[in-house]
Order: C-alpha cells, then sequence, then structure tokens
C-alpha cells in the first residue's frame, strides 16, 4: 500500500517534467519557424472578417461570454475565451467599432471591459472608448441568457458571438438566433453547452471542446501559446499510449492485482 501511495506523486512528477520538456521544444520550434500551424481552427479567423462587415454595414457585434467567474473553475475557460477574441478587439478598436459584450459574472466583466479599454489605449484612442457597451447583465446563468438573448432582437446587431463557460442556458441564445436568423459563432466547453450550440450553429460556426483553447494561439501568434498548444496534443497521445499499454498489460495479466 506504501509502495502505490509512493507511485502517484513520482508519476505527476514525471508527467509534469515530460510537459515542461515538451512545452520548451516545441516553444523553441515555433519561435524558429514563422510557419505555425497544428490543427485547422477557421472560426479564430473569421473574427477578423465580422469585424469588417460589421463597420461596412454599421452594424454591432454581440459577444457573449457566459458566467464563468474569474475566481472558479470555469476560470480558465473564460481566459481562453478572451484571449481569442484580443485580435477581434485590436481590430474593432481600429475601426472604431467596439462590440457589445455581456457577461454573467462581475469579475469577467471587469476584465473584459480592461481588454477592451487597452485595446483603445495602445491605438492612442482611450478616449473613445465608450465603457457602457461591455455589461454585466445577470448573476444566473439562466437570467443572463435571457437577458443577451435580448440584443439580438436588436435591429443594429449584425453577428452574435458566444464564447465561454456556458451550460444548457445557452439554449435562450440559440433559439433567439434561429428565430432571427441571425450570423452566429459560438464554442463552450462543457457537453450541456455544446448540444444547442452545435444543433443550432452546426460545426463550421463552433469551437469544441478544448479547441476553444488554441484560440490564444490563432489570435496571437505567440510562440508561448503555440507551445502550450502542442504540449497539450503530444500529452494527449502519451495518456492514450499509456492508457493502450496498461489495457494490454492488464489483458495479458501482468498488471498486478
Amino acid at each position: 500500500m506504501t509502495a502505490e501511495l509512493l507511485l502517484v506523486p513520482l508519476i505527476a512528477l514525471g508527467v509534469i517534467l515530460i510537459a515542461t520538456i515538451a512545452m520548451a521544444v516545441v516553444g523553441i520550434r515555433y519561435r524558429r519557424t514563422s510557419v505555425r500551424h497544428l490543427r485547422d481552427f477557421p472560426i479564430f479567423r473569421a473574427f477578423s472578417g465580422e469585424v469588417g462587415r460589421a463597420a461596412e454595414e454599421g452594424a454591432l457585434i454581440h459577444i457573449s461570454l457566459g458566467g464563468g467567474a474569474l475566481t472558479g473553475e470555469d476560470a480558465m475557460t473564460s481566459l481562453a475565451a478572451l484571449e481569442s477574441l484580443s485580435a477581434l478587439f485590436e481590430l474593432a478598436a481600429a475601426y472604431d467599432t467596439p462590440p457589445i459584450i455581456t457577461t454573467g459574472d462581475p469579475t469577467l466583466y471587469i476584465l473584459a471591459d480592461d481588454w477592451m479599454r487597452r485595446a483603445y489605449a495602445r491605438l492612442g484612442n482611450a478616449e473613445r472608448y465608450r465603457p457602457t457597451l461591455v455589461q454585466f447583465t445577470a448573476a444566473t446563468p439562466t437570467t443572463y441568457a435571457a437577458m443577451a438573448a435580448t440584443y439580438l432582437a436588436e435591429k443594429g446587431v449584425g453577428a452574435n458571438m458566444f464564447l465561454g463557460a456556458f451550460d444548457q442556458e445557452v439554449s435562450l441564445l440559440t433559439d433567439a438566433v434561429v428565430r432571427r436568423g441571425a450570423r452566429a459563432i459560438g464554442g463552450a466547453v462543457s457537453p450541456l453547452g455544446l448540444a444547442p450550440l452545435y444543433t443550432a450553429l452546426g460545426p463550421a460556426d463552433l469551437v469544441m471542446g478544448e479547441d476553444l483553447f488554441a484560440g490564444g494561439a490563432e489570435a496571437t501568434q505567440r510562440p508561448v501559446f503555440w507551445a502550450s498548444l502542442g504540449t497539450q496534443d503530444f500529452l494527449r497521445w502519451v495518456i492514450v499510449i499509456a492508457m493502450l499499454i496498461i489495457a494490454v498489460l492488464s489483458t495479458l495479466g501482468l498488471g498486478g492485482n
């Protein structure tokens, strides 16, 4: 029993060491090359087109970030959503076509407001930023989704983006999209959130599960993000191979009691 207890931290330490080495190797590789591509994520590249279309049409983009608090278990999902939208924020500030951003958590509201404000400040146009376009609508998921769905009925909204921590309440948003026939892009990690998004948007306009965390790499093109993404893919194969080896050993009766 003692040996088994000691084995767990050793395995965890081994995984951390492998991840660290893999991230360093992948990071060096992507720092030395200008071609950075692991998988195809067309949805993240479509953001710039939506900003251009909004500028031409005089329309607004509505971004729904969900209710993932930055102090809870959904913090990484909310941060990944913001990272994937960073290029959109920069382009929107350049065109002076800021999106309407709705959140269901006050900490996420503060961060979203800060990111949009910084995008304007980096262009020297901080005074043109309109903070009322970033809104904390409601604290409960269902009430938040219902309030955010009202923006889809606004005549000036041209495109809608649902990226962040969502569960089944996102069906209120997708229902509004279907009823209005609006353009929409979505992404979530939770299976409960993915189900209504997949039904309403289809795979071409949807980011599923862990692919949401690839948005930062696509948006910023920074080597550290590509290194993290490459390490994630590498560790996935390590885990799959380890599971296959354990299954084979267990089948052969070599796995112990």
